[in-house]
């Protein structure tokens, strides 16, 4: 990911299970004091997923993610910033797990969120950074106009 960078607004989030709810009420402010309505839906949804996503996964480990120095394993930090026209979203946890696209079963109630996300994002990723936990990022950009699409 290259480009000039914009403004970065954060949000620090307890795992709480209403925190997916304040993730996406931040991420509509944010877009539309961007003017990037076209992208609310999409980031909300992503927003919430990888929201869910961190507290599932501090519940898993709670032991572990309690090890990572200079941060509080209860928090969650989401932010969003603009490299030029494409958004980038990135929500950072303690824990350690590595984030995984499941093959859930027509009745299973979980394991559909990076499914999810991997379809909405332009792309995705995730990487550890230095001070511990994970980070776990997509970008979006807006899809291209029917006209646009249909030109060679």
């Amino acid at each position: 990911m290259t480009g000039a960078i914009g403004s970065t607004q954060y949000l620090k989030l307890s795992v709480f299970p209403t925190s997916p709810y304040y993730a996406r009420v931040h991420v509509r402010r944010v877009l539309e004091s961007w003017h990037r309505d076209d992208l609310i839906e999409t980031a909300q949804l992503i927003a919430s997923e990888l929201v869910s996503n961190a507290i599932t996964a501090h519940a898993a480990c709670p032991d572990t993610a309690k090890a990572i120095p200079y941060a509080d394993p209860d928090q969650i930090w989401m932010d969003l910033y603009r490299m030029g026209e494409t958004v980038v979203l990135r929500v950072w946890d303690a824990s350690p797990l590595t984030p995984v696209v499941r093959d859930p079963a027509p009745d299973d109630e979980n394991g559909r969120g990076l499914h999810l996300v991997d379809l909405l994002a332009t792309d995705w990723g995730y990487y550890r950074p230095t001070l511990g936990g994970k980070i776990v990022w997509c970008t979006l950009a807006s899809p291209p106009s029917p006209r646009e699409a249909t030109e060679p």
